[in-house]
């Protein structure tokens, strides 16, 4: 093709006279024309005056391959110089004279001229439109990449772009997600059982006919995690092709990630379940109502207490007029309500519990607590029947009027039957201790059994010296008679007094104990001495039991109290020892009592025996009164009572015990040596000891 030169006519023009020349060289539109020689190519290609007024008279550079290709396209759809061919459109840069790029929009159709083919061609710049375009693509791109939900634009069931949200959602690059189809992207099967491949060419099916559609897709990241997003196709209509017309099998997918939404909704779902299972399961009678109107909900504990079902109470009108029969009373509730909702509507407080008479559907008049809190905008009320309790009050203030009196009589009945407990306490004590005086005197009367029985026996023996000494007189004294007779007597005389004086130091000890224990006389005495005594009055019992009681008392440590009381103390150790220590010991037994001076005027006596002990679990009850664990076996239960009663009241000291099975038990008394002064005990003191 001929290089156009800066002439309006750079080439020559058709033969004068050709129909429409004029008309082309003043069109107001820039307009080409050449000839289409027989073999496709150009030739005479010119430029009417707007199209060089356009180019400022320079000649743009118009590749000869573009225009044969509307030639060759032209030819093909229609055939060469065919009239009724649709002008073909194409986008062109051209450089003006100043160097510029101009976009042009071309449009080229064959027209047979004088037995020629002509291709004649239109200009349109679009350069300004072009740039706005481009402008608004780039905000459009900056929208798309800034967006938060994930953009798809899918052609032929691949993805050809996607913005940044969809690296993030899918966890892939946009190199990885280009080229993917959307099934690709998901697990083998969605909600159901259906399979994602197939469900998802439904999909894209309605959206390529035009049907939008937004449904929730179970999708599958690289990592094998699986997110749930809601999904949009839309069909992209807008996008054109080179014809200008909708572009065919594309379709824009936006994606948002539901997984937090969906997770949010089931524990709403959850919750709900929960408060309604709570709520129809509480203990408590609850209705749930809106409230100034309708009732909502009532749960079971509400239906068994007043019989009423949530069809029969719709609103809160009807519920009333059930609820309070009467009219004054029931306007003194509904005025008591609105105070009570007036409160918790406006100032956010909990109803306080209000309590009413309510008549239930059987007919029954029952106290009821009504309280409530906002739920939302609904109102939660509770229903607590009082009844039982309302009852109970009632009863008890009846009960409270005649209280007085019968707390007399009841008082009157437990003093008597404390007196009684008291003298028959007494008469226990009593007895324990007859029966230790018993076993004492039975035991001394036995001990003085032998010496006074000795006497006797020498004092028939001297009897009977004395009749022989009298036959010898009478038939003549002999020397050695008479000395005879004065050996023998010498040696009855002995043996009378010896006898006779174990005896009397035997009734002495006894005397002196029993002096003590029949009276609480205070007086000065050595403890050493007190233990001797007490040694030879309870040697019968130790004997007949096989016992050996060791007093190691030191000379010196004397007392200012009472011997009585301390030597009864004593003597029930030791015989509570006897009783209970050496039941199932075969070994020798041994009581042995030691004495030591202590700080501050005080005196320690410790009673110990080898025997087999005390059981851990008895240890805290051996001085409770009536406590024994020979109870039916001629146990009182009162020794260690009466031990502990004398030692920490008459005698002001303390009394502990301790002791290991099968190790023996240790009982220590720690006594000042100067007892309390006190009042003089009471007949019934001595008595009880």
């Amino acid at each position: 093709m001929p290089t156009p030169t800066t002439d309006p006519h750079p080439v020559s023009a058709p033969e004068q006279g050709v129909p429409g020349d004029w008309l082309f060289e003043h069109a107001p539109l820039p307009q080409t024309c050449a000839v289409v020689t027989p073999d496709g190519a150009l030739s005479q290609w010119r430029g009417n005056v707007a199209w060089h007024r356009l180019f400022e008279g320079a000649a743009p550079w118009v590749d000869p391959a573009v225009h044969a290709e509307f030639v060759h396209r032209l030819i093909a759809l229609g055939g060469q110089g065919a009239e009724g061919v649709e002008p073909l459109r194409r986008e062109m840069a051209l450089t003006d004279r100043q160097g510029r790029e101009r976009q042009m929009l071309v449009k080229a159709h064959l027209l047979p001229v004088n037995g020629q083919t002509m291709l004649l061609a239109g200009y349109l710049d679009i350069t300004k439109q072009r740039a706005a375009v481009m402008a608004s693509i780039g905000e459009y791109r900056e929208m798309v990449d800034s967006a938060n939900d994930t953009i798809l634009l899918v052609e032929h069931n691949r993805i050809i772009e996607c913005n940044p949200a969809a690296e993030q959602l899918f966890g892939r690059s946009r190199a990885e997600l280009i080229g993917q189809h959307p099934g690709d992207l998901s697990p083998p099967f969605q909600e159901g059982g259906i399979a994602s491949m197939e469900l998802a060419q439904q999909r894209i099916a309605d959206a390529l006919s035009g049907v939008r559609r937004r449904f929730l897709w179970r999708h599958l990241r690289p990592d094998g995690s699986e997110f749930t997003a809601e999904v949009m196709l839309n069909p992209a209509h807008s996008l054109l092709d080179d014809k200008g017309l909708p572009r065919q099998g594309r379709f824009v997918s936006i994606m948002r990630d539901a997984t937090e939404r969906l997770q949010a909704e089931q524990a709403l779902k959850d919750s709900a379940e929960r408060f309604q299972r709570l709520f129809e399961l509480a203990p408590v009678p609850l209705a749930l109502l809106e409230p100034r109107g309708r009732v909502l909900a009532v749960n079971r504990q509400w239906t068994q207490l007043l019989g009423y079902t949530l069809d029969e109470v719709p609103d809160i009108p009807t519920w009333v007029a059930l609820a309070y029969p009467d009219l004054a009373y029931r306007n003194m509730a509904l005025a008591l309500w609105d105070q009570a909702l007036t409160a918790v509507m406006e100032e956010g407080r909990e109803m306080q519990p209000t309590e009413v008479q309510v008549r239930s559907k059987d007919g029954q008049t029952r106290s009821v607590l009504v309280g409530g809190a906002m739920v939302g905008k609904e109102l939660m009320t509770s229903f607590v029947d009082v009844t039982p309790q309302r009852r109970a009050q009632a009863e008890l203030e009846a009960l409270n009027a005649t209280l007085e009196s019968r707390v007399q009589e009841r008082t009157q009945a437990l003093q008597s039957a404390v007196d009684h407990l008291q003298r028959t306490q007494e008469e226990l004590v009593r007895s324990e201790k007859l029966a230790g005086l018993g076993s004492l005197v039975a035991g001394v009367a036995h001990e003085l059994n032998t010496p006074i029985g000795n006497a006797v026996m020498v004092s028939s023996t001297l009897r009977d010296l004395q009749q022989q000494f009298d036959d010898s007189v009478a038939q003549g004294l002999k020397r050695s008679a008479l000395q005879q007779f004065q050996t023998h007597w010498r040696e009855a005389t002995e043996v009378i007094e010896r006898n006779l004086q174990r005896a009397a130091e035997l009734i002495a000890s006894f005397k002196q104990v029993a002096v003590d224990q029949s009276s609480y006389q205070r007086r000065p005495f050595e403890l050493r001495e007190v233990l001797h005594e007490l040694h030879l009055t309870l040697s019968p019992t130790l004997r007949r039991s096989q016992v050996e009681l060791i007093d190691l008392a030191p000379a010196g440590l004397r007392m200012d109290s009472y011997p009585g009381p301390l030597t009864q103390v004593l003597m029930n150790l030791v015989n509570n020892a006897v009783v209970h220590a050496f039941e199932q010991r075969e070994r020798l037994r041994e009581v042995r009592i030691t004495a030591e001076a202590l700080p501050d005027q005080r005196v320690r006596l410790s009673v110990v025996d080898n025997g087999c002990g005390v059981d851990p679990a008895h240890l805290s009850r051996l001085f409770d009164p009536f406590f024994t664990t020979k109870l039916g076996r001629g146990g009182s239960g009162l020794g260690l009572h009466i031990v502990y009663t004398l030692v920490t009241g008459l005698l002001g000291g303390t009394v502990q015990v301790s002791s290991q099975p099968g190790q023996g038990c240790t009982v220590t008394l720690d006594l000042p040596c100067e007892a309390p002064h006190a009042a003089a005990p009471s007949h019934n003191m001595v008595q009880h000891g």
